[in-house]
């Protein structure tokens, strides 16, 4: 039979009030409440205070009701053929006292929760302090998978080593289905949290600098050909969300940007700046949201552009809006070739319905998405001018806070807008020459005939 018992230390006028479990031979602990006593006004013989005063029966309400609660959750783990210990005592009084244990901000979950509720405090992608908004909802995620793996256990900083890496990228794909590159990027993301938390103190592994990653697998771009982008521009529609869809579509491809930075193009980022050399051009100018607003891209508007917003922009779309259009026009232009990828489905994990990747052949156009006009404009531009496309597109790593940014933005469009019209004089003399094979072909089979 179990005995919990309040004391005090009688030397001195006043005295913390303990605790003491005692539990068979060998479980014998005593913990501090935290709780005073002036010595006089404890009662020896029923081990509370003397009830003479109204703060001395709160005071005794108090102490019964610690007693009760440790009584119960005792009670609770025996059930469960568990034994108390001197950690498990402490861990059910600050339950009791709300009171954070010494030890629980050094738990991984603690540190990715403090992560997300202080990204003022994290350096992001660029090297600046503050994460952004995609950045807080990816570690919200991990937060959430993170939780499912480690169950009722609690998995300290100290823990993220070799050992643990590999055990949760295991986990993550034997036994919840993710992809090889999602399951990577969450172990990663802990490494992280394990360094963020090292610079607080917290007690990390002496292997948190040498886990030895599993790499990236980097799957063949999906990219639109020149056949397949004619076959979208020709389809007749009629339907208005769909024509705006393909609207942004032609655009995009002239642009090579991230949707994210492609659909919130309005009016306002047209303007007129002048090039090297004096001349006035109207152009796009806006900064990348992933360059946390840093990064400056400068695109001419040319006669190609200039043909496709004639009419005005295309009306605001979400991304997501965006993304189910465009897979409707593709499978309306009969964009059918087999083709590698993968695809988000529902599918049963232990029970539960999920969204996964699955890898598989599929109709190319399942596989399209908003970021496929990045990359088709990317990879047609690179064919004709290598790395200097990165002047179009911002890939360049290169630092962009300039003094003299109007110099700087000049430099950008004179560069780009070289390269927009070398771009567009290539495309007239492809199409020109397409003609002509057509007219030499016709002639022949004339030729024949006779």
């Amino acid at each position: 039979m179990a005995s919990i018992t309040p004391f005090i230390k009688t030397k001195g006028k006043t005295s913390t009030i303990y605790v003491r479990l005692r539990s068979g031979r060998t479980h014998d602990y005593t913990i501090s409440t935290g709780l005073n006593i002036d010595v006089n006004k404890w009662n020896p013989k029923t081990k509370r205070p003397k009830e003479s005063t109204a703060d001395l029966k709160n005071l005794k309400t108090v102490l019964d009701a610690l007693i009760s609660h440790i009584q119960a959750e005792l009670n609770n783990i025996s059930i469960q053929g568990l034994e108390p210990s001197k950690k498990w005592l402490e861990t059910v009084f600050n339950k009791f006292a709300n009171k954070e244990e010494k030890q629980q901000n050094a738990s991984i979950d603690y540190w990715i929760k403090f992560v997300i509720d202080n990204p003022h405090l994290f350096e992001n992608s660029i090297g600046e302090k503050g994460l952004s908004k995609n950045r807080i909802k990816q570690l919200n995620t991990l937060l959430n998978v993170f939780k499912k793996y480690q169950k009722n256990h609690v998995y300290k900083i100290v823990e993220i080593d070799q050992f643990f890496y590999d055990n949760f990228i295991h986990w993550q794909i034997s036994k919840e289905g993710y992809s090889h590159n999602t399951a990577k990027k969450y172990s990663d993301d802990l490494i992280a949290i394990g360094r963020h938390a090292r610079r607080y103190k917290i007690p990390a592994s002496q292997e948190l600098d040498y886990i030895k990653r599993i790499k990236r697998r980097n799957p063949k771009p999906i990219v639109l050909e020149n056949d397949e982008i004619q076959s979208i521009i020709k389809l007749e529609i009629t339907n208005e969300r769909l024509l705006n869809t393909r609207k942004w579509f032609l655009l995009g491809l002239q642009m090579a940007q991230r949707v994210s930075d492609l659909l919130p193009l309005t009016e306002d980022n047209i303007k007129y700046h002048p090039d090297l050399d004096g001349e006035l051009t109207k152009c796009f100018v806006f900064t990348q949201k992933k360059s946390q607003n840093t990064k400056e891209i400068v695109i001419p508007i040319d006669e190609v552009i200039e043909q496709i917003i004639k009419n005005g922009l295309p009306t605001p779309l979400s991304e997501q809006r965006f993304n189910e259009y465009l897979k409707e026009i593709c499978k309306l232009a009969e964009i059918n070739k087999p083709t590698d990828g993968a695809i988000t489905q529902i599918v049963e994990i232990n029970g539960k319905k999920c969204k996964r990747k699955i890898e598989g052949v599929f109709p190319k156009w399942q596989l399209i998405t908003s970021h496929t006009l990045r990359k088709t404009a990317t990879t047609h531009y690179y064919q004709v001018f290598g790395s200097q496309v990165k002047h179009i597109t911002g890939h360049s790593k290169e630092e962009t806070v300039n003094i003299y940014v109007n110099q700087d933005r000049s430099r950008k469009l004179s560069q780009v807008k070289k390269m927009r019209n070398e771009y567009n004089q290539l495309q007239k003399v492809k199409e020109e020459l397409q003609k002509s094979n057509k007219v030499q072909m016709t002639v022949l089979k004339t030729g024949t005939k006779i």
